[in-house]
């Protein structure tokens, strides 16, 4: 059960983080080298994938399928990269202190550019960091932080990588961003002497941070920009919670007018766009839409785009420290049932086994 000061909706997690590639193959060798995940076979490949207009992509799983990060192919060359440690968005990972140096050894065995270990308190908390970057020239960090939180480390991977630590993004107006993750996400703003000026912390209760710079232009890389598409990034609430949180959004705040594809507006109209909800590229997002008009993607006042995950505590204190991913599949049986159209002919046809991005064992 959540603990009495656990907020309404609280996320616990960063379930998953989805970048863009302009090479699938490299991208998942990368992961695989940089991360030590198991490798798992490309998605969409096949001429049966492209009949039902399954992107190109990759996920790679934590053991326990509670964390993952993925790529998909993008339509267009990337523009070069920022500076190491620049770039907008980026995804930290939790690593051991004692383990630096094995990171370091392993980054330089395969070419991954890198920085030197950063002692650094400037996002909210204490620890070292490394940043890193994959051949498209997204950013990562691994993050040592003074202090692990329960949970953090249990399902590393072979390499010694833990859970996703924290995720960091540009935001042009950072109070306008701490109102809308409170309100929708049960995130406070966290107040430290040590914080670097302009930056915006969001603690999530399990322990990772959602850290937001102030920028006066929009991240490049976002799904809710230019020609890019389908980053995102995927958090977890608990499983009751996972159903209210989509009600307070859909009550609240816009659903996008289109299809980016098919708005067909400038650069200036996408940045202008209101934060909203829109539809989630996967096959049950797609399902989604169709059953109940609404979107289960959301975007932030800056066109980065997030979904939730539901989750089922595996503690006996209830905690979410180690919890059991839900697929969305299950709610939306659970929507469709609410909704009355739980009888519409082939509403899961092209879900559970015959679903790409389920869950599977190696």
């Amino acid at each position: 059960m959540p603990n009495q000061s656990e907020a309404k909706g609280a996320v616990h997690w960063i379930d998953h983080f989805v970048v863009g590639t302009n090479d699938m193959a490299a991208w998942a060798e990368w992961a695989v080298n940089a991360i030590g995940l198991t490798p798992r076979p490309l998605i969409g490949l096949t001429t049966a994938a492209r009949k039902r207009n399954i992107k190109i992509t990759s996920f790679l799983w934590w053991d326990g399928g509670s964390c993952r990060i993925g790529a998909f192919l993008q339509p267009e060359i990337y523009p070069p990269a920022k500076v190491l440690g620049e770039d907008l968005p980026r995804c930290g990972f939790y690593v051991w202190p004692r383990d630096i140096d094995h990171h370091l050894a392993r980054l330089d065995r395969y070419k991954i550019p890198h920085s030197a270990p950063i002692r650094t308190a400037a996002d909210g908390e204490d620890g070292t960091l490394i940043y890193f970057a994959d051949p498209d020239g997204n950013q990562y960090e691994f993050w040592a932080p003074t202090e692990m939180p329960k949970g953090a480390m249990e399902i590393c991977t072979s390499e010694r990588v833990g859970r996703i630590s924290h995720a960091v993004y540009g935001s042009r107006d950072l109070a306008r961003t701490a109102a809308f993750f409170e309100k929708y996400c049960g995130m406070q703003a966290e107040q430290n002497n040590r914080t670097a000026e302009g930056t915006l912390v969001l603690r999530l209760q399990a322990g990772p941070r959602l850290v937001y710079k102030r920028v006066d232009k929009v991240d490049e890389r976002v799904s809710g920009h230019g020609t890019w598409w389908d980053m995102h990034t995927a958090l977890t609430v608990r499983a009751e919670e996972f159903l209210p949180n989509y009600h307070r959004l859909w009550e609240s705040i816009p659903e996008e007018q289109g299809y980016k594809a098919d708005l067909n507006l400038t650069l200036e109209q996408q940045e202008a766009l209101p934060a909203r909800t829109g539809l989630h590229r996967s096959p049950v997002g797609i399902k989604w839409k169709q059953i109940c008009a609404r979107g289960d993607e959301f975007y932030d006042w800056d066109c980065h785009s997030f979904h939730f995950m539901g989750g089922r505590p595996l503690e006996a204190d209830g905690s979410m420290a180690l919890y059991e991913a839900i697929e969305q599949e299950k709610y939306l049986v659970d929507l469709a049932e609410s909704l009355k159209k739980s009888a519409e002919p082939d509403l899961m046809k092209g879900l559970g086994d015959e679903n790409p991005f389920k869950t599977k064992a190696s």
